[in-house]
């Protein structure tokens, strides 16, 4: 009696559809996802057409039927390993896998702003989202900000920030002059579902009024040689950077840590809050005349340099 053994066949066309088209993929430019995704439907009808004809024959024959399961389980592992590339590509997650494997990350510069502010602008108030900035007085009119972000790109393809207007906004309104940094564009996929880095410092003119709204964002500032008042609100770790001449009080009001220049800080106070387990401080420092004022409140850190 002859003894049939169904998906040996299968299993011998699959190896040889299967190395043919690993070889098609190393000597040309096809995309072995895509051969795969129309290659494996032909595994099931290989082996649907050899079950039927070794049925069919056997009946004319003195034979038995055997199943190599072996050979039929193989068979269908290509087979569901077809169906998962289906699935993948047609929910996206394909898509993301490609263009994270072909992504690199790079640090990029930010689209450079600089603008006149005029003699009608006498304050600025900033608002510096959730990003580290360093603010600086500047010597001329001229408010800029330049500074670098990361992001995933792919091969040559074009930065998603592309002017001034996609990471920043600023308004005119009387007198005062409105500066906010906007939200990065979140990059979503297998390697870029994060926020953005940025890191950017903004130049103001020193004879500006300034007023930081923080969102417990770190802050650097280099007043330089302040020639008006600045004000910064909910900082996180803030860092000040003095010159030896300048002239400036500093006042921390709700402070938790303050830092600075040995015996510097004066008329330290320190108050409980109801509402929280920790002490927060009170302090003044004073260089030269102090005829300027910085005043920073509600911020956590409060660090005081000399450069």
């Amino acid at each position: 009696m002859r003894t049939w053994r169904v998906g040996t066949v299968s299993m011998g066309v699959a190896l040889i559809g299967l190395g043919v088209l690993l070889l098609l993929s190393q000597i040309s430019d096809m995309s072995l996802t895509m051969i795969l995704l129309s290659w494996w439907p032909l595994l099931f009808i290989i082996l649907g057409g050899e079950i039927l004809f070794y049925i069919y024959f056997s009946r004319k024959e003195s034979s038995f039927v055997k199943y190599d399961f072996i050979s039929i389980i193989f068979v269908g592992l290509l087979g569901m390993m077809g169906i998962a590339l289906l699935l993948l590509t047609s929910s996206g997650v394909m898509e993301q896998v490609t263009a994270a494997v072909k992504s690199e990350e790079k640090t990029v510069d930010l689209p450079g702003f600089n603008e006149k502010a005029g003699k009608e602008i006498q304050r600025v108030v900033l608002d510096p989202g959730y990003y580290p900035l360093t603010v600086e007085g500047g010597s001329n009119e001229n408010v800029s900000i330049f500074g670098t972000y990361d992001e995933r790109v792919m091969e040559d393809s074009e930065s998603l920030l592309k002017e001034a207007e996609d990471y920043l906004m600023v308004e005119r309104k009387g007198d005062t002059l409105y500066i906010s940094l906007k939200d990065l564009p979140v990059q979503n996929g297998l390697l870029g579902g994060d926020r953005m880095n940025l890191e950017a410092t903004l130049i103001i003119p020193a004879d500006l009024a300034l007023e930081v709204e923080g969102k417990d964002t770190d802050l650097t500032l280099k007043p330089r040689e302040l020639v008006n008042d600045w004000n910064v609100d909910d900082a996180g770790s803030l860092t000040v950077y003095l010159q030896e001449k300048s002239d400036i009080t500093i006042q921390a009001f709700g402070v938790e840590e303050l830092e600075g220049p040995k015996d510097s800080w004066k008329s330290v106070s320190v108050k409980t809050e109801d509402d929280e387990d920790s002490d927060v401080k009170n302090g003044t420092l004073k260089f030269g005349k102090g005829r300027h004022t910085l005043t920073i409140s509600d911020s956590y850190n409060v660090n005081v340099r000399y450069h």
